[in-house]
């Protein structure tokens, strides 16, 4: 991770004015991996920056780690934004680019118990009535992704019921194809719904919520 000065300076604040309680970066690598071993140097960066933050770095151990397969970890490099029992904020690749800004609010965020979603947009998400997953395929380069990102991570920090995935599309080609992503930022909610672009807060937790009532009717309708 290259960081500015200013933007070193600016990230150093950020935790300082707002971070509470510690937030533990969990890790899961290959061993031998030059992209696992950019996630862990990342990682010790951001740690660097406050001593609110730890880093916890697990080997994959081929698919064996149990803690892995305790919390329905399938792929690798990722990194989990952890507080306590919270394991829902999860990230696929090495962020790097425009997705260090929104991974840096999240972990600032998360430690806070604190997002800025609108009333509006919590009213919505607070409408989910089971447990709901988002899935956002993103680049590195794409100016766009960051503002949905931060949508997955503050939903997940405020629902309970929901997990968000973040997913470096470039890195995870087979996942990308599976969910044809033609482009990003590209979100998938409940793997029933798909919305390709850029989203408004309030309208993409009413997305949400609409995925979530398709499912429940389908189900038991």
């Amino acid at each position: 991770m290259l960081l500015s000065e200013g933007d070193r300076v600016a990230i150093e604040r950020k935790f300082s004015e707002n971070m509470k309680d510690e937030v533990t970066l969990l890790l899961f690598s290959e061993d031998g991996s030059a992209i696992s071993k950019e996630l862990i140097e990342t990682s010790n960066k951001l740690a660097g920056l406050s001593n609110k933050i730890v880093v916890s770095a697990q080997s994959s151990d081929g698919g064996k780690n149990q803690r892995m397969k305790d919390l329905r970890i399938e792929h690798t490099p990722c990194m989990l934004v952890t507080k306590g029992d919270f394991t829902r904020i999860r990230y696929f690749g090495l962020p790097a680019g425009y997705e260090i800004p929104p991974l840096v609010d999240a972990i600032a965020e998360l430690s806070s118990s604190h997002t800025k979603l609108s009333p509006k947009a919590k009213e919505a998400l607070s409408t989910v009535r089971r447990r709901a997953n988002i899935k956002v395929f993103v680049l590195e380069t794409c100016p766009y992704c960051p503002t949905v990102a931060r949508h997955a991570y503050r939903a997940a920090i405020e629902s309970q019921k929901v997990t968000a995935e973040i997913i470096d599309s470039s890195m995870f080609t087979d996942l990308a194809q599976r969910h044809t992503v033609l482009g990003v930022p590209k979100i998938i909610l409940n793997d029933s719904m798909d919305i390709t672009g850029a989203i408004m807060e309030a309208e993409f937790f009413e997305k949400l919520r609409d995925a979530d009532h398709s499912l429940v009717d389908s189900m038991f309708g």
